[in-house]
Parts: C-alpha cells; structure tokens; sequence
C-alpha cells in the first residue's frame, strides 16, 4: 500500500503515560514529513509531466526524421532522374549533332564530286575546242598553202 501526505498527517500513535513522546513534537515532525512527501509528490508529477512532454517532443522530432528521411530519399531519386534523363537530352543532342553533321559532309563531299565531275567535262570541252581549233586552224593553213600554190601555177 503506498503511503500519501493525508496517511503522515492523520497517523496517531498510542500514548504511554511513563516515558512516552511529546504529541507536539510528534504532530510537528509528522506535519514536517508530510510536507516533504506532498513536495516529493509534486516534484515527481512534474518529473513526470516533464518526460511526458519531452517523450511526445522525441516522437514529434522521430516523425520529422522520418518524414525529412523520405522527403531526402524522395529528393534523390528526383535528382537521378533529373540527372539520367539529362544524360539521355545530352546523348541524343550530340547523336543528332553527329548526324546532322555527317549529313552536312555527306552534301559538301557530293558538292565536291559533282565540281570535280564539272571541272573533268569542262576540261573535257576545253580539250576539244584547242583541238577542234588547231583542225580549223590546220584547214586554214593548208588552205592558205593550196592558194599560195595556185597562185604560182
């Protein structure tokens, strides 16, 4: 059975008529040790109170840890995504880079081909007209000689 402050205050004792206690003293020692045991009471209600509240501020910071844990986690993955999925931009930029580029070198070495192919036909032609020249040129001349000749007959 626990004992309380209102047990202290109302104990009473037998007296003895020979050699028995003072019930003043008695009274004021139990008024004394009551007063210290309402104390120790109180003081242990709010020891109480107080790791109620400090239980419920740890459970209230161990939800925040979970809650900041998952929002971190949550954050993470967004970064690498965020990061696989630029990786993936970047990778298709450069491809379509590398493509349009070997387009671009595909069209300037047939531009090429067909200059060097104009540059062959127009040498080609030039080719003809000195020869087509010096035949006209050869024709003139032994015309000339056969009108020379004729002369002198």
């Amino acid at each position: 059975m626990e004992l309380t402050p209102l047990d202290i205050r109302n104990q009473k004792f037998a007296s003895k008529k020979l050699g028995g206690y003072d019930p003043e003293e008695v009274q004021q020692f139990l008024e004394q040790t009551a007063a210290a045991f309402e104390k120790l009471i109180e003081e242990r209600a709010d020891l109480l109170r107080t790791i109620s509240n400090d239980k419920n501020t740890v459970e209230q910071y161990k939800h925040l840890e979970e809650t900041l844990k998952g929002a971190l986690i949550t954050m993470q993955r967004v970064l690498d995504e965020t990061k696989t999925r630029a990786n993936k931009e970047a990778d298709l930029i450069i491809a379509e880079a590398k493509a349009k580029a070997e387009r671009e070198a595909q069209t300037i070495r047939n531009q090429a081909n067909d200059l060097r192919l104009e540059i062959d036909r127009l040498k080609q032609v030039q080719v003809s007209y000195f020869s087509r020249l010096r035949n006209l040129m050869r024709t003139q001349e032994d015309l000339l000689n056969n009108m020379e000749n004729e002369d002198d007959v």
